[in-house]
């Protein structure tokens, strides 16, 4: 199985497992990406964030869109983990062969900046992945047959930058993103 299946299929059947009553107080999906100083161990972890704990945030926030849109306000529930497990692991790894980014240790320490370069490339590419994963989620149907309404699947890391927003403009309805690509734009 190719990796973006791979991440389709869990992510969706992990949102089709959600209890209704959690369902209805969700205002976004998280996808967020993370790989701790080497990107040949990156991972994504789902989550979400919900209107109460957005409000409850506000107190501790800048102004609402932070606490409305900062992951570090958000649930920070890992309702799945990818990348974590041998066999992902193995799966991540593989697609990096095949894209000719792989770098091995020692390749590290011989040309950092070209390693550097190649784990650059890693991160953009599996955001690519993940916008393709996003696009379809949408276009099955399953966020709206699961929510009865759309709702926005954001990408992103830590930084909130002019590629987080691209990213997100490519991967969801316009109108549907457009207010948190916005709070990107002003900070």
């Amino acid at each position: 199985m190719c990796l973006q299946e791979y991440l389709y299929d869990k992510i969706a059947n992990t949102i089709l497992t959600w209890k209704k009553e959690i369902v209805k107080d969700i205002y976004v999906i998280s996808l967020f990406v993370y790989y701790e100083d080497d990107p040949r161990n990156i991972c994504v972890v789902l989550g979400y964030n919900t209107n109460k704990q957005y409000k409850s945030s506000i107190k501790d926030a800048f102004d609402e869109n932070e606490a409305k849109w900062n992951y570090a306000y958000f649930l920070q529930n890992q309702e799945l983990v990818i990348g974590k497990e041998d066999d992902e692991k193995e799966l991540i790894t593989d697609w990096i062969k095949e894209h000719h980014l792989y770098y091995t240790d020692q390749k590290l320490k011989e040309n950092y900046s070209r390693a550097k370069q190649l784990g650059d490339q890693i991160v953009v590419l599996f955001k690519k992945a993940l916008v393709n994963v996003v696009i379809k989620l949408h276009q099955s149907g399953i966020i709206t047959d699961i929510f009865s309404r759309v709702v926005p699947v954001i990408i992103h890391d830590y930084d909130y930058d002019e590629e987080t927003a691209l990213l997100n403009e490519e991967a969801n309805p316009k109108e549907l993103i457009a207010e948190f690509v916005s709070w990107i734009k002003e900070l």
